[in-house]
């Protein structure tokens, strides 16, 4: 339990909020999240900068590529306000689950360490690799300058986001001014969806933890009668139920989130591999491989969990069927008692769990799909230029 959401805690922390106060509030310190009310009052500047360059496909891609970002940084940053209490109870619910697994057996403590570890594992590379995205931004601007003014003699100011100010940036002190606000606020957009996306990265590890538990505890019960077999059977199911319940938390939770994700990197995918397309040969191309490759992993994170989570729920079927439930039977109604729960909860295992988005689920055949479907749109572009 020492590791459970540690990444998650300290990066949720730097817009204020605090995942394990004791109290219901969670945000605690709002003005910490001054890096979103910058990207939202920034915003404007970068609507007007993709209705400028409404003529100049490359421009307005760009600005494009910038405006889809803000939008779902925004929108992460709001669902973390509006579902900050369901994430509160779900916080309490797997702390107590988890408690109460580990005292009854160090096997079962095992699998919920290995599980938290792998993924704050997982978490701390994923963050890695949106810092050095969010690096790499800040520092393309002067990328861009450097190679105009070495190439033509002359450079135009560059910021980390394309934006349209109404004062002008060719003055020093405005680019200045201008370069570091666009570099701050672009954190805005970065920490929501890092902790967003690594949150629910952590649950459905410890979801699969408890259904792996529950794989071991069916794969070992005996009984030396029909009513400790039933009751340990019970105690099982419940396992399985309530961590079932927890995901179907979970899912309501994150179904918006999801569905805007997959929507709005769709979107992103078609902008940024005309880019790229356009900039292969260039410098600015390692940027735009770099930005696909971090939305391709966001779209990863999410279809990886939610494939590994219907897995290991649709697991315990077997579980069953491989357990020594014959040891425990013998003859008349008790017996059948226990093979009816048992056909019953191999039935209702079959169908596991699957995160959705809606109207699609996230799991590994969405993810390749996406994939297959950017790189032919690359190939097709990279063709025709």
């Amino acid at each position: 339990m020492d590791s459970f959401l540690e990444v998650q805690k300290s990066t949720i922390a730097l817009l204020g909020f605090d995942l394990f106060s004791e109290n219901r509030e969670m945000w605690k310190r709002p003005y910490r999240a001054i890096n979103v009310f910058g990207i939202a009052a920034i915003f404007p500047f970068i609507l007007a900068a993709v209705l400028h360059n409404w003529k100049n496909v490359m421009l307005l891609a760009d600005a494009m590529v910038a405006l889809l970002i803000t939008i779902l940084g925004l929108f992460k940053f709001s669902m973390i306000l509006y579902l900050r209490r369901d994430f509160k109870r779900l916080i309490d619910k797997f702390r107590l689950l988890m408690a109460n697994e580990s005292e009854q057996g160090e096997e079962y403590a095992e699998i919920l360490n290995t599980a938290n570890k792998q993924d704050q594992r997982m978490c701390t590379l994923f963050r890695t690799c949106f810092l050095l995205a969010w690096a790499l931004n800040s520092v393309l601007p002067f990328v861009r300058m450097g190679l105009s003014y070495w190439l033509a003699g002359h450079a135009e100011p560059e910021l980390p986001f394309p934006c349209l100010f109404p004062w002008d940036i060719h003055i020093m002190r405005n680019y200045a001014l201008s370069f570091i606000w666009s570099a701050f606020a672009s954190t805005g957009v970065v920490l929501p969806a890092v902790s967003l996306d690594t949150i629910f990265c952590s649950f459905t590890s410890n979801l699969c933890a408890f259904f792996k538990i529950a794989q071991y505890k069916v794969l070992r019960f005996k009984g030396g009668n029909h009513r400790e077999s039933q009751a340990t059977l019970n105690k099982v199911f419940a396992l399985y139920q309530t961590s079932l319940d927890m995901c179907a938390d979970l899912n309501l939770c994150y179904q918006p989130i999801i569905c805007a994700q997959f929507f709005i990197s769709s979107l992103q995918l078609c902008m940024l591999g005309y880019l790229f397309s356009i900039t292969f040969a260039q410098t600015e191309g390692v940027y735009y491989a770099s930005f696909i490759a971090t939305i391709i992993i966001q779209a990863y994170i999410y279809c990886y969990c939610g494939e590994n989570l219907k897995t290991e729920s649709a697991l315990f079927e077997w579980a069953i069927y491989d357990s020594p439930w014959h040891e425990s039977l013998g003859a008349g109604g008790a017996s059948t008692s226990i093979c009816r729960s048992l056909l019953i909860s191999m039935m209702r295992a079959h169908h596991g769990f699957r995160i959705t988005g809606y109207f699609f689920e996230a799991n590994m055949e969405a993810f390749s799909s996406i994939v297959r479907t950017a790189m032919s749109y690359i190939t097709m572009l990279r063709s025709f230029s």
